[in-house]
């Protein structure tokens, strides 16, 4: 189908949740320092970074709903208060321009041993993905692999991963209803 395009909905209310509970779980894995390399594998990595200020998330504007009722607080709990600042980095004048995907604030949050697994099927998106990797880390190629293949059926490949530890973000479209489904499969 491929109609689905993430930057529609880029910093949602559901990217707020996603995001800031990916933060503190990387936050965690990063605990363990000696022996404790990981990968992350995402199975639908989307363009791995998004615009607010042009283009295609002007059409719906969610993240009015969604981050940008968070971005000027500074009352917000540890949890979210990080969140914040993850995407800070990506807006250095305070102004909410830009959003950092998974993939982004995945990458930020490696150490040297660890890699990093990106899956994207829709053809566009891909592009964009591989670009955004390399604009923000142009040494990544050895820690970063893309791939334009349907991420339930690339996860298999790369389970257990070879450090034995993996975080793994699933977050399809559902805009194929047999995701659903799927899902529950992978996580089987």
């Amino acid at each position: 189908m491929l109609s689905y395009r993430h930057v529609f909905h880029a910093g949602n209310h559901a990217d707020v949740l996603k995001h800031t509970v990916l933060l503190a779980v990387l936050d965690y894995f990063n605990q363990k320092k000696k022996g404790g390399s990981y990968w992350v594998i995402d199975t639908h990595a989307g363009a791995g970074g998004y615009r607010f200020d042009a283009g295609r998330a002007q059409t719906h504007a969610e993240y009015e709903d969604g981050i940008g009722r968070l971005w000027n607080r500074n009352d917000l709990p540890p949890l979210l208060a990080n969140y914040i600042a993850a995407v800070r980095t990506d807006n250095p004048d305070g102004r909410l321009k830009r959003y950092p995907g998974s993939p982004l604030l995945e990458l930020r949050a490696l150490q040297p041993a660890d890699r990093l697994r990106l899956f994207e099927l829709h053809p566009a998106d891909v592009k964009l993905l591989a670009q955004t990797i390399a604009d923000a880390a142009p040494d990544a190629q050895k820690r970063v692999a893309i791939r334009q293949e349907d991420g339930f059926d690339g996860l298999k490949v790369l389970l257990p991963p070879p450090p034995r530890r993996a975080l793994v973000v699933i977050d399809p479209a559902y805009e194929d209803k047999r995701d659903y489904a799927r899902v529950v499969t992978a996580l089987k």
